[in-house]
């Protein structure tokens, strides 16, 4: 693999912004690695204002962390008594820069909260999954109109519907369903999961990108038509598709295996068709599960699958982390 970075700017411009560079170059870098909850099982991921960022676990734990200065503190505590055998209770998220609220994916309860990222209060829950169905709510994206929400058990995505200015319904009985093709039908015995997992929105609201974790495929959704399309890729992705970020036209897959890293797809303009150019790795990622852009960077977390032995029950190492990474550093594919 060939390693493709920005080109370097002209030497013309660099001595432009020498004054500028002087004058910033007693401020700290913002660090690499980022110490997070300990004994927490990472899923979701966001930021919100500013440089402050939130880590989710399925233990129903959110931390809240400076990216800047590595501090941080629990917004929200752990379900008491978790089980990680049977329990799950927060996966993806995002920030509504409106109203500063975070929207949460609810897992295997088929729900959803509405947080305030200022002080970890829950603002309003939301039953996602039809009644008397096992749902599983995994991923979310919010347009200026909606919050969707991806399921990774049954064919569906979830909208939530919101108010010019980021407010939210009273019940869940404004929710709205878009009803997915038959491949994100999964056999129970055989496929658990999952199906839709990773989803995100174009800046106008009009396209939704979700990627389906056991075929390792895209697929463009119209949210006003519920018109859905597969997303031809060349060469063709594999691995277990995870959270999706979006950049312009540039899509970053997460994906903690088998190959460990993110996956960069670009789109073309109709985002029907794109192209695998390559992967961004570095040695901090451990189950690389979601992340989000904070200037040329992109921050991911990492699930650290390998943390607990589940055969025996036992917690081998308790440390969490996010990892910032170059988002143009990319691997190209040979």
């Amino acid at each position: 693999m060939k390693l493709k970075l920005e080109k370097l700017a002209p030497a013309a411009i660099l001595l432009l912004a020498l004054p500028i560079i002087s004058a910033s170059a007693g401020e700290k870098p913002f660090p690499r690695v980022i110490d997070v909850l300990e004994n927490s099982w990472p899923e979701g991921f966001a930021i919100g204002k500013g440089h402050t960022a939130y880590n989710g676990s399925v233990d129903g734990s959110i931390y809240k962390v400076d990216l800047r200065s590595g501090e941080g503190e629990i917004l929200v505590e752990p379900e008491p008594g978790f089980d990680p055998y049977f329990d799950c209770f927060k996966l993806g998220m995002r920030v509504d820069p409106r109203t500063n609220y975070l929207f949460v994916a609810g897992c295997v309860n088929g729900d959803a909260y509405v947080i305030d990222a200022d002080n970890g209060a829950t603002v309003e829950r939301y039953q996602l999954g039809p009644d008397g169905e096992f749902a599983l709510p995994n991923d979310v994206t919010i347009t200026n109109d909606g919050a969707y929400f991806t399921d990774s058990y049954l064919p569906l995505i979830y909208k939530l519907p919101l108010a010019s200015n980021g407010g939210i319904p009273d019940s869940s009985d404004d929710i709205t369903e878009i009803l997915l093709p038959d491949e994100f039908i999964l056999d129970p015995a055989n496929d658990p999961c999952c199906g839709a997992n990773g989803i995100v929105s174009t800046p106008d609201g009009k396209t939704l990108i979700i990627g389906h974790s056991n075929l390792a495929a895209l697929y463009r959704v119209d949210p006003a038509t519920g018109d859905v399309d597969e997303i031809q890729v060349n060469p063709p992705l594999s691995g277990f598709l995870d959270g999706l970020v979006l950049k312009g036209r540039t899509l970053y897959i997460m994906t903690p295996g088998p190959q460990e890293g993110v996956f960069v797809v670009e789109l073309d303009k109709r985002m029907l068709s794109g192209e695998f150019v390559g992967i961004i790795t570095d040695p901090n990622m451990n189950g690389v599960a979601s992340g989000a852009l904070f200037g040329k960077s992109l921050y991911v977390n990492n699930a650290h699958y390998d943390s607990f032995d589940f055969e025996n029950g036992v917690m081998i190492y308790s440390e969490r982390s996010v990892t910032k990474l170059n988002r143009h550093a990319v691997e190209t594919l040979d």
